[in-house]
Order: C-alpha cells, then sequence, then structure tokens
C-alpha cells in the first residue's frame, strides 16, 4: 500500500460534512452508484483516484507518470464501466476503472467540465479559455462545437429528462442552460448568487440544481453550496460552514439524497445527507433521568419538524435534520401529573387531592378561601404535585389619589376593597367613568373614559383663499364641513385628535380661479399665452422653427398641455454614406430635404429631417457619383504619385539599413506625406482623445488604401501590422509571443529582495524566477489612437531625444528609439489586467496599491521580477496564476532622480516627458520609470505566468 493511501486513510476525519481530507488540490468529481465508488481528479500531484462512497479503500486509477498533465473534470459511464476525463493540454480521454485502456476520445484545449449522455453515447465539455462547449462521440470522435461566444465556462451538467444542458460561466458571473443543438440560451436568475460560481449537479426528478460557490472575505475564501430551481428561482443554502473555503466539483446521488462536493483549497471531499428518515429518537423524560421514545416523521436537511410527545407526557419537540440525522433543537416530554395525584405539603402538613391533571413543571394557581386575597401555587414535577406557594392574607383598602381615565386626569377619595364608584367627566371633557378598589389598587370598569373636545373655529383652506368654519368636536370623531360662498368643492373634513383639530382632506376651491399670460416650456420650445379663463381651453401653433400644435385648457390656475412641437431641421452639411459633405437647405420636422452633390460628383441626396437631426432617406447605399470625366482626368497623376512613393520609400528603407532605424520610419512618413498630399492628419492635441463614436476629418484622411482578396480595404496608418482589427476593442490569445516574451521575462529577472517585495506581496520570499502560460495581445484603437498622438506631440516637441537605454531595448517589436519608445512591465493581478486593457490606466487611482514614492503616475519597470512585486494571483482558473502587462510607453526625454520625493511638477514644467526612479544607482535594486500622463503608456500585452520558486 503506497504512503499516500496510508496518510489519507489516517486523516479522514469525523467532521460533519468532511468525508476525505488531506487531498492536494482536488477538482472534479463524479459518482458510480452501481458500484457505490467516488472518482475524483487531483490536480495538485496530478491523479485521478476514487474511493468507496464511504470514504474507504482509497485507489488510484490514473498516475502523474500516465499524463500529460492533471485531469480537470470527471465522468463515469456506469453501464460501459469506463470513467471519463478532462486535460487542458489534451481534451477527453477515458479508461477502464482501474486505469486500464486509456485512450484519447476528442482532442480539445482547455478542456474543463464534462457531463455523458449514455442514451445517445455523447459526451459534452467545456473549453474555458475559448468560451466553448463541445461533444463528442463516447467511443471517440472530432470534437464538434456546440456554442460559442461564452466568456469562461467551467463545469456543466445534462437534463436528460428535458434535453437541456446547464453551464457555469465565471467570466460572466452566472449560469446559463440550452438546449443540446446550442440552442435557447437562456441565464438563470442567479441575483443570490457570489463572485465565482463553478460546480453544477442537477436532480432531473425534483427539478433542481445544486451549485458550488465562493467569494474573497479578507484574506480567505468563503464557499457555500447552493439548491435552487432549474431557472436559478426559490435559491437556499444547504451548506454555510466555516471551514469551506472554494467548493469546486459537485456531484449528486438522487436515489440516496446525498450531495457530494470537492474543497480546491481546504483539499477535501465533503458530503451532505439531504434527508433524515422517519422512526423514533430516545429524549430525556422531564427532570427524570429516563429516556421516552419520541415518534416523528421524514424531513428534509436544513429543515426542522416538531414531534409531540407520547401518552402520559406533556410538550412537544423541535426536531432538527442535519446531514441524515435529527437531533432535538427545543422542546422536553415531561410525565404528566394524573387526576387523584397527592399534593405533597411542603411544611409536611395534611396532603390533599388533586381533582384534575396537571402537565409536567405546570404551575396552578389556587385561589384563597374566604375573604382572603392571594393565592397558593400548585406544581406538577416528574409525576408528582407538590405546593410551590401559600400567599393568602386579608385584602387591603384604596388611598385616596388621581388616574388618567382616557384624556383626562381625575381625582378620587378612598375606597374599601370591593367598592364600586361611579363618577362624569370634568368639564371640557365628555363621558363616564366608574372605579374599583380591588385589594388596595383602583380599577377602571365597563371601559369608562373621558374623551377631549375640539372648540368651535375657523380655518383657511386654498392657500388662504377661503375660510371655513366649523362647530366643536368630539375627540376620535370626524366631521365634514361644506364649501362656504365663493367657493366650490365636496367640502372639508375635519377630525379631532388630543384635542387638537386635524385637516384630513381639504377640496374646496375658489370658483374664479383663472390662468395668467405667460410662457410654457414644451421640450425645446417656449411657447407664449394668454390671459385664460377657468376651464377655457385654446389651441396654438407651435413657434417658428417648429412643427404641430397645441390644445392650451386653464384648470384652477395652472395652464395644462396636450399635443407636442417638433423641431426643424436648420440649413448646413451632411454626408452621403462615402463620407462626402453636401450643402442642405433648411427643413420643416417630417419632411424630405434635397442636396444637390458637390462639384466632381453628379446627383442629388434625400435627407429626413426627425426632431432636428438629418439622416439619409434611402434604405440601400447612398453616395453621389463620380462623373467619369473627372475620374480620367486625375487617373494618371494617381498612378504617378503611387509610382514616385514606392520608389522613394525603397530607396529610404536601402539607406536606413546603415542609420538608426526610427530616423528612416520618420523620412518615409515625411516622403510619403510630400507626394500623396492628401494624408495630412490632423491629430488631436496630447492628452485629449476623440470618444470613439466620433469620427473627425482627421480619421478620415488618415486611412491607406490595401489591396486584399476581398477588394480595397481602408486599414488606419500608423497600426501594428500584425492587429487584426481595424476599430474597437478586442482580445486574442497571442499564442506565437509565449517563446519570446518568456525569453524577455527570463533574462530582466534578478532574484532581488526590496521592501515593496514584504510590503505590497506581503512576504519575504523571492522567486527565482517565471513560467509564461499564456500572453494575450490588446488591440484597443481608442486607447492606441491616444497613444499614437502622445508619440507624434513627443516627436514634435523634444525629438530626436536623449537616447536612454533600458534592459528591454530592441526586444519584441521594433519601436522608435527617437523619442525612447520601449517597452516596459506592470504587475497586476487577471482581472485588474483586463480591466486596464479595455480602459485606460487612471492616474486618479494611482498609489493605491504600493504608494507613490516619486509622485502620482503610472509606474512601470524594465525587470519583471520588480513588477512581479506587485502581481497577485487570480481567482477561478487563474487561481496559482499572475499577471503582468507588458506595456509600450513614450519616455522622451527623461528626469534620473535617486531619492524619493514628488517629481511630477518638475517633470511636467521642465522639459521632460518622463521621471526614472534610479533605486539601481541608490541602493543596488531597481529602475522604475514614472509616466505623469495617461496617453504616455499603452498595454499592449497581457502576460499570464506563474511564479517558480526553488
Amino acid at each position: 500500500m503506497s504512503i499516500w493511501l496510508l496518510l489519507l486513510q489516517i486523516w479522514r476525519a469525523d467532521a460533519a460534512f468532511d468525508l476525505i481530507t488531506g487531498l492536494s488540490r482536488p477538482k472534479g468529481l463524479a459518482l458510480d452508484t452501481l458500484a457505490g465508488r467516488i472518482y475524483w481528479a487531483e490536480d495538485g500531484i496530478m491523479k485521478l483516484r476514487s474511493a468507496k462512497l464511504d470514504g474507504s479503500d482509497i485507489q488510484d486509477v490514473i498516475v502523474k507518470e500516465l499524463v500529460l498533465e492533471a485531469p480537470y473534470g470527471v465522468a463515469v459511464a456506469s453501464t460501459l464501466e469506463k470513467v471519463y476525463w478532462t486535460s487542458q493540454c489534451c481534451g477527453v480521454l477515458r479508461s477502464n476503472f482501474d486505469g486500464s485502456d486509456q485512450e484519447l476520445i476528442a482532442s480539445s484545449k482547455y478542456a474543463g467540465g464534462i457531463a455523458l449522455d449514455e442514451e445517445s453515447e455523447a459526451v459534452y465539455w467545456t473549453d474555458w479559455m475559448q468560451g466553448r462547449l463541445l461533444q463528442a462521440n463516447m467511443s471517440g470522435s472530432e470534437a464538434e462545437l456546440l456554442l460559442a461566444g461564452l466568456a469562461s465556462p467551467v463545469d456543466l451538467a445534462i437534463d436528460l429528462g428535458f434535453d437541456m444542458i446547464y453551464y457555469s460561466d465565471i467570466g460572466l458571473g452566472r449560469v446559463e442552460r440550452a438546449n443540446f443543438q446550442g440552442k435557447a440560451v437562456q441565464a438563470l436568475n442567479m441575483s443570490w448568487a457570489k463572485t465565482q460560481t463553478y460546480g453544477v449537479a442537477i436532480d432531473s426528478r425534483a427539478r433542481k440544481i445544486y451549485l458550488s460557490d465562493y467569494e474573497h472575505e479578507g484574506d480567505d475564501y468563503v464557499g457555500r453550496i447552493v439548491r435552487t430551481n432549474l431557472d436559478g428561482s426559490e435559491s437556499e443554502v444547504i451548506v454555510s460552514e466555516p471551514s469551506m473555503s472554494m467548493p469546486f466539483g459537485v456531484a449528486l446521488d438522487s436515489e440516496a439524497g446525498i450531495v457530494y462536493w470537492t474543497d480546491h483549497k481546504a483539499g477535501k471531499i465533503l458530503r451532505l445527507a439531504l434527508r433524515c428518515a422517519n422512526g423514533t429518537i430516545a429524549v430525556a423524560a422531564g427532570s427524570n433521568s429516563s429516556q421516552v421514545q419520541v415518534q416523528h416523521e421524514a424531513a428534509e436537511h436544513g429543515s426542522s419538524i416538531i414531534a409531540t410527545c407520547p401518552e402520559g407526557y406533556n410538550g412537544t419537540l423541535v426536531l432538527a435534520c442535519n446531514n441524515g440525522e435529527f437531533s432535538v433543537s427545543s422542546g422536553i416530554c415531561g410525565e404528566r401529573c394524573p387526576v387523584g395525584s397527592v399534593v405533597q405539603s411542603l411544611d409536611m402538613g395534611q396532603p390533599s387531592v388533586l381533582n384534575h391533571s396537571m402537565d409536567d413543571g405546570e404551575v396552578l394557581p389556587v385561589q384563597c378561601p374566604g375573604g382572603l386575597v392571594g393565592t397558593s401555587e400548585l406544581l406538577c414535577s416528574a409525576g408528582k404535585v407538590w405546593l410551590k406557594s401559600d400567599a393568602c392574607r386579608e385584602a387591603r383598602p384604596c388611598q385616596a389619589g388621581s388616574l388618567l381615565m382616557g384624556d383626562a386626569l381625575v381625582s378620587h377619595s378612598s375606597l374599601p376593597n370591593g367598592l364600586v364608584e361611579a363618577s362624569a367627566c370634568p368639564q371640557g371633557f365628555q363621558g363616564q367613568y366608574s372605579l374599583f378598589c380591588k385589594d388596595g389598587e383602583i380599577l377602571s370598569l365597563h371601559n369608562g373614559t373621558c374623551q377631549a373636545t375640539c372648540e368651535a373655529g375657523s380655518f383657511w383652506v386654498d392657500g388662504g383663499a377661503v375660510e371655513v368654519l366649523h362647530g366643536s368636536i368630539i375627540e376620535g370623531s370626524s366631521l365634514r364641513v361644506v364649501c362656504p360662498a365663493g367657493s366650490a368643492g365636496d367640502g372639508v373634513y375635519l377630525s379631532c385628535s388630543g384635542g387638537l383639530l386635524n385637516i384630513t382632506r381639504q377640496l374646496c376651491r375658489r370658483t374664479s380661479t383663472d390662468c395668467k399670460a405667460g410662457s410654457i416650456i414644451e421640450g425645446s420650445a417656449s411657447v407664449l399665452t394668454e390671459t385664460l379663463d377657468d376651464k377655457k381651453q385654446i389651441s396654438q401653433l407651435c413657434p417658428d422653427g417648429y412643427t404641430g400644435s397645441l390644445n392650451i385648457t386653464c384648470n384652477l390656475g395652472v395652464a395644462r398641455l396636450t399635443g407636442s412641437c417638433h423641431p426643424g431641421c436648420a440649413a448646413g452639411v451632411a454626408q452621403d454614406s462615402l463620407a462626402v459633405n453636401l450643402r442642405h437647405p433648411a427643413g420643416s420636422h417630417g419632411e424630405l430635404v434635397f442636396a444637390e452633390c458637390p462639384e466632381g460628383y453628379t446627383g442629388n441626396m434625400a435627407f429626413k429631417c426627425q426632431d432636428g437631426n438629418l439622416s439619409l432617406a434611402c434604405d440601400k447605399s447612398c453616395a453621389c457619383a463620380v462623373e467619369e470625366n473627372h475620374v480620367l482626368e486625375e487617373l494618371p497623376l494617381v498612378a504617378l504619385a503611387a509610382t514616385a512613393t514606392a520608389s522613394l520609400l525603397l530607396l529610404v528603407f536601402g539607406v536606413g539599413l546603415f542609420r538608426h532605424r526610427l530616423a528612416k520610419r520618420r523620412a518615409m512618413a515625411e516622403a510619403v506625406a510630400a507626394i500623396v498630399g492628401d494624408m495630412t492628419s490632423v491629430s488631436p492635441s496630447p492628452g485629449h482623445c476623440l470618444p470613439k463614436e466620433v469620427r473627425s476629418s482627421s480619421d478620415l484622411s488618415s486611412s491607406s488604401r490595401a489591396k486584399t482578396a476581398e477588394g480595397l480595404v481602408d486599414r488606419p496608418i500608423g497600426l501594428p501590422l500584425y492587429w487584426a482589427t481595424t476599430e474597437g476593442m478586442e482580445i486574442f490569445p497571442d499564442p506565437n509571443r509565449i517563446s519570446e516574451v518568456q525569453q524577455l521575462m527570463t533574462d530582466t529577472w534578478r532574484a532581488c529582495y526590496t521592501r515593496d517585495r514584504r510590503l505590497v506581496a506581503g512576504t519575504e520570499r523571492v522567486p527565482t524566477g517565471c513560467r509564461v502560460v499564456n500572453v494575450l495581445r490588446v488591440e484597443n484603437h481608442r486607447a492606441y489612437a491616444c497613444y499614437s498622438n502622445y508619440k507624434n506631440s513627443v516627436a514634435r516637441e523634444h525629438g530626436p531625444c536623449k537616447p536612454f537605454p533600458t534592459q528591454t531595448s530592441n526586444r519584441i517589436n521594433l519601436l522608435d528609439d527617437s523619442i525612447n519608445e520601449r517597452y516596459l512591465f506592470h504587475g497586476t493581478n487577471p482581472e485588474a489586467a483586463h480591466e486596464i486593457a479595455r480602459d485606460f490606466f487612471h492616474i486618479d487611482r494611482a498609489g493605491s496599491s504600493a504608494g507613490c514614492m516619486f509622485g502620482r503616475g503610472i509606474y512601470l519597470a524594465e525587470n519583471a521580477s520588480k513588477s512581479d512585486e506587485y502581481a497577485k494571483e487570480g481567482a477561478g482558473v487563474y487561481v496559482g496564476l499572475c499577471a503582468m502587462l507588458l506595456c509600450r510607453g513614450v519616455l522622451g526625454e527623461v528626469l534620473t532622480v535617486s531619492s524619493s520625493g514628488d517629481m511630477e511638477a518638475e517633470a511636467l514644467a521642465g522639459p521632460y516627458d518622463c521621471v526614472c526612479g534610479d533605486r539601481l544607482a541608490a541602493a543596488g535594486t531597481y529602475r522604475e520609470m514614472v509616466f505623469f500622463k495617461e496617453e504616455a503608456v499603452y498595454p499592449e500585452f497581457i502576460v499570464i505566468y506563474a511564479q517558480v520558486f526553488e
């Protein structure tokens, strides 16, 4: 027997949910209920293992030596006696239950969760990196795409009863479902979910779905197992233990009513019995040491039921069902005292006989005899009756005094015990009351009370325009007063409370209310009105420049509008579908406006005016036609310009082989601009980037035409040639970059300890290197346009700049040396890296992680090991992985300092574009580059990597 097996058998815990502990990062799991075994993938030791459902007889199915990469998801085909699993490097594999006859079923990278449909002989799995669901034959076939366009699906389960597939997508933070054809996609109600939802299991008969989720809480994770309806509604947390950190895979034995799950971080497999069976439970009988058997019904885990104590006992029990077992939550079964029980006197006097039964623990008051007051108390305990107390005495009289009767404080004389005194309420109050003396205490009989009254008077309504008179009102009553002369309405409703008059509703209005002349705003139009009598209505046209009419009604001094005014379109310039400018006249809302094509073009264009905005009135492509003679005259000049351009570019390229690379590029750009003439770029000033939805004249002129198989395609000048898009924002996996980025990070890695390694990373342990897992290319055209404009402005104002070499010089791609353009590193976590790539760096957030040693700016480093100090592990599929941004940065003229201090003002005021914090010269550690303008940096690559320690 292996050492691992011995240790696992020793470490099996007896906790409420623990089944197997001491595992190394378990992930997916599956059940073979026919054979009574559980299978799981153990990522930390790259094994596929199995055990009996009680956690015993742990066996290795597939070991590290037999796999290229650790198993991820697991599924069992009981009828075939096969176990299936996924591997992120290879795809879907299977073997016999003992690990023999291993074979590859379907090739697929980044394979995650897996599920089987044995009846249809189909296997389904997730591709978490490329956001896809795939399928293949269980005996082996090519992978077929079922559903694409997802973010990061990590697990899935199938509902054979309704041919639906459910999958958790941590990239979108939700669970979705689709049919077996990948159609009818629907998101579940996930309002209850935490940050990360992973494992999925389906109970087809009960129409329930079981999910695992977790979230960060401080420096740790807190996880749960949640059960909902198949649409995500009626969620209930069935397990939420302090010891649960990162629940991952989920499997369900619906017949036995047991759910199993793995805890990836805690290294456990846990289980929970979902039902407690009916039967009996032994409980203590009151204060006796004996026990009584109590029958109970079945219950669901986490619920409670009420069980009635057996005959001869009183009371009920609240039984709580937890992991298949009942426990007494509250209540007790006490032995009754039957009729005829002898009262045990505390003073051992003459015993008496009980004339009715008592419950255990019940205290029975007994009235004192004769003219005495008070009670004696009898106690039933463990089937015997005891005299608990004897408090009989003479009754006391009531002293003179006062008490509150409703709203009035009334006085009374001294009264003997048992006497009743009747009185009328004092002046200002209405009602009568009766007082009764009982053993020294004055009591009120027959619900007597004294109510205050509200005196007669008057008040004003309708903004002080109408005076209303009223008479006195009894406390607690209400009154309706009719509207006085000169007003109209349903009247005024009054109530009296605590002697104060309240107006609950007033409907009296002056009958001579009119509307004064003035202006009324309707949309963007100001409409003038004349003086109107109340209830009068007039119609009025909208003012000049607007179309429509309004109905104006005067109602109690308020002018109310119906109808609308639509603004027209002023004369100006509009564009056809090919961006040709056409001058057009003014037009009214809803009308067609015709514009004549400019010189060099033929035809007229029709535009529609809608609420002040012009749009093309044709359904298909609308454009002015170029005059044929004009094209023929221009063609020789275009050909000559193209020939001259090509010759000059070749000449400049040959000379540039012996000169500085970037000087060559500027010469080429200037030559092209001088010959072509119409490609002059009007760039925004540095720091002012155009919104992505606005296309300026510079956007229209700064594009080059490239011949492709499909025809002529516009490609903006200045974009990297390896970019796949020409607009918008996309992030692409770039596997061809992995080797050269790995080499760059290795070459710039120094195992050097700094204070930030402890203050930011929270450790003094320094990685000796890194292993690059993936490289993602960021094509953010809006951010790159801002960066390009900034480059041009630095080149115009400071170029050529004093050379500033870095350890990343001349690596990855050719950059502009004349302005010290360099690739530099920025450490972060995977989630934040995607956030920065999709937006921008924000200087207003500078220092939120590691402070600002040289001022508030964007901090980049030439050494990957320096940026690694600020990198953090991600969550979900990024557990154990860090992220680093490989950014383009324009250093320009560099101000080098070796001591800390805010350098922003000095750098911006002087002829500098960035600051180099040279701690390499001062302390032998690293150099950092600090940029004080957001557009000076463009994050082009996201590097996902793992730290390597000796």
